[in-house]
């Protein structure tokens, strides 16, 4: 392995045009990388720089919780809206000093130039494509390191002593998320206790994309300046001796904190790998019960549940908060519109116009518990169904109704048997 011997760049305008953004990378060995752009070339493309510094932002404010589709109701309909982030992941429950595994990728992966379709997990921070048991004693390693207690062939994702074991374990979750050819494995360690300073997590990412690529995302690593602080990024083969950190060396076996940063290793060939610097983004799926939620009208706080049952007699806006890895937050917003109006009258004459009775409640799978019965003037039930989507034909067993007048009343019942509705008169017409 050479060193990279230090360097002053100086690229003309018309090529340093196409560069936006670009990290140059150490082979695992220090060496300083210099840019030096054309004053020019800052004048005139200051602005870009400026919209990419703003588009970063704007980035990590993106919200990976759904909080449902918007719905569409008549004025009392119940609906029911349930808040998701992501795919459910499993929890691994593990020891310290442990490697656990292994594991499905779910899709073939290919690192350093051999194909893998498992994985092993390394509760320090650190997954691997070879599984021994005995790599799980070391705590940090400083690459390259063909050590025998070193992990190998593996990717350390923000590697050092952490503690799994302690109550309200798991702490390590994977989950392979996404449809072929764009399917990620994501092993996430969520809210970890740190070795030596319990009272301080990690909340980070490994995500293994189909396509060969990596990436690492830490929400939060602190330091714990009580027992050995020593973190390391980085990926190395199965030899120990060929390797790919981070540009400068800087997060190789040193101590160092980190709040909301990415980083994407790309193979340029069968033992190198392109490393850069990119937004922060972590893959949402749900660690356990590592997660909770709020609802809010406004400022009106609602609930703390995952589901939430309303019966707006307008318009609504509600409001979906997650929180997850010890404060990492998202938000999204559901908005219910109501239809200030239900139908009096229809005709079903078979004209296509005005045929049916309905009850407003889109989409349908919000309205849970539906029960909808219609009756004549003497109290005979001349229709009833449980599917909002199924209107009233005007007929009862297939004999047409007579003009008049008809009540109707619509019932739900959530899973606490607690039951609301709403009635009215509806004239049938011909």
């Amino acid at each position: 392995m050479k060193p990279v011997p230090g360097c002053f760049i100086s690229f003309p305008v018309e090529q340093t045009k196409k560069i936006t953004m670009r990290i140059f990378q150490n082979k695992c060995l220090p060496g300083n990388i210099f840019l030096r752009f054309h004053f020019s070339f800052f004048i005139f493309h200051f602005p870009i720089i400026l919209f990419a510094l703003i588009g970063f932002t704007a980035l990590n404010a993106f919200s990976q919780l759904s909080a449902g589709k918007d719905d569409t109701i008549n004025p009392g309909v119940p609906v029911t809206l349930t808040a998701r982030f992501g795919q459910l992941a499993n929890g691994v429950t593990t020891l310290d000093n442990r490697v656990e595994g292994p594991f499905d990728i779910g899709f073939d992966f290919t690192f350093y130039g051999n194909k893998y379709t498992r994985f092993s997990i390394g509760e320090n921070g650190w997954i691997s494509f070879t599984h021994v048991p005995s790599w799980g004693a070391t705590r940090n390693i400083r690459l390259p390191s063909a050590a025998n207690d070193s992990p190998k062939n593996c990717i350390l994702g923000a590697m050092e002593d952490l503690n799994p074991k302690l109550a309200g374990s798991p702490y390590i979750f994977y989950q392979t998320v996404g449809q072929a050819p764009n399917r990620k494995l994501v092993v996430m360690w969520c809210q970890c206790p740190m070795f030596g300073c319990d009272d301080l997590s990690v909340s980070f990412q490994i995500i293994l994309k189909e396509g060969d690529t990596i990436e690492t995302h830490i929400y939060n690593k602190p330091v714990c300046a009580n027992w050995d602080n020593k973190c390391t990024i980085g990926i190395q083969d199965e030899s120990g001796y060929n390797c790919d950190t981070l540009p400068n060396m800087n997060r190789n076996s040193t101590s160092w904190s980190a709040s909301q940063e990415g980083w994407r290793f790309v193979p340029t060939s069968f033992d190198t790998y392109e490393v850069t610097q990119i937004p922060y983004r972590m893959e949402p799926i749900t660690p356990g019960d590592k997660i909770s939620y709020r609802w809010y009208i406004g400022s009106e706080f609602l609930s703390d549940q995952q589901t939430l049952l309303v019966a707006p007699l307008q318009t609504t806006n509600y409001t979906a908060y997650c929180t997850l890895c010890s404060g990492e937050e998202f938000t999204d917003v559901v908005t219910v519109y109501v239809i200030p109006y239900i139908p009096n009258a229809f005709t079903p004459n078979g004209d296509g116009l005005n045929d049916y009775f309905n009850i407003v409640g889109l989409p349908p799978e919000n309205v849970t518990q539906y029960n909808i019965e219609i009756f004549n003037q003497w109290g005979q039930v001349v229709f009833s169904s449980k599917d909002i989507l199924e209107g009233w034909d005007g007929k009862m067993k297939g004999e047409v109704c007579p003009v008049g007048d008809y009540v109707w009343v619509i019932f739900y019942e959530d899973n606490n048997k607690n039951r609301t509705g709403n009635k009215g008169i509806v004239t049938l017409l011909r």
